[in-house]
């Protein structure tokens, strides 16, 4: 089930971090900028078709903003960023704990 008030905060969140006014956002996903504030508060729910939009506009997986979880793909990306800027003792480290884990 979606939380509507968790999704408005991510949605308000990551429009926040675009640089994105309320105004502009709401131009952008052809909605009113009421209607936009509401679904930011929880006080409305927004269609899975209007969740598509929101999602394209803010360039997130629709997963993500609906439930806060990334898709297995951005998470894979995530995890590679970060392994990659570990030296590589570090690496070798990450690589004997998956080596140990995959065995269990």
């Amino acid at each position: 089930m979606i939380n509507f008030k968790a999704l408005g905060k991510r949605i308000k969140k990551a429009r926040k971090k675009k640089g994105l006014t309320q105004e502009k956002f709401a131009e952008m996903v052809d909605i009113a900028t009421e209607y936009e504030s509401r679904i930011e508060t929880g006080a409305a729910r927004p269609s899975l078709v209007l969740l598509e939009k929101i999602s394209s506009v803010l360039e997130m997986d629709e997963a993500e903003i609906m439930f806060g979880n990334k898709s297995d793909e951005e998470e894979v990306k995530d995890l590679m960023n970060k392994i990659f800027s570990m030296d590589a003792k570090k690496r070798r480290a990450v690589e004997h704990i998956i080596d140990v884990i995959s065995d269990l």
